[in-house]
């Protein structure tokens, strides 16, 4: 009776940690492009180049079409100078990958239309910035920038 107790005792607490393990993720996940819905807008997401994310403090990861859907919906939520919550945007240099969109750099370019017409491209680097900057043209941002100019443009 004793070993029966015990083997309860040991399964049971395995499927604590096991839930514990699996349930607190707390980073970005893949978007689905052509499947997932941006969060604010509800248009289905398809172009790879400006996807972006909010992952709160809680894990719960929030999908957008272009960061500036991500920065509507952060105004509303108060998510807004919250240092809780992450947003993540994809490097424009390297779709495949989220980066800090804090620290990331920025260009408006409106030869490059994003989903929602904010034309706002995130980049890693400043060279890979500086670099698509003399190709192409357009306006260095800083992530405030960005902001205000989401907050002017939704005015």
């Amino acid at each position: 009776m004793h070993k029966m107790f015990r083997n309860i005792l040991t399964s049971f607490l395995f499927l604590i940690i096991l839930f514990q393990l699996t349930g607190c993720k707390n980073g970005p996940e893949p978007i689905n492009y052509g499947h997932d819905e941006c969060e604010f807008c509800r248009m289905l997401i398809t172009d790879n180049r400006y996807g972006s994310e909010i992952v709160t403090d809680k894990g719960k990861v929030f999908k957008f079409d272009e960061i500036g859907c991500m920065i509507e919906y952060a105004m509303v939520k108060n998510f807004i100078g919250d240092a809780n919550q992450k947003f993540l945007v994809t490097d424009f240099a390297t779709p495949e990958s989220f980066i800090n969109a804090t620290n990331a750099f920025y260009v408006q370019n409106d030869n490059f239309r994003s989903p929602m017409d904010s034309n706002v491209i995130a980049f890693d680097s400043e060279i890979s910035r500086k670099k698509f900057v003399a190709e192409s043209g357009g306006t260095l941002l800083n992530w405030i920038d960005v902001i205000e100019l989401v907050k002017q443009r939704s005015m």
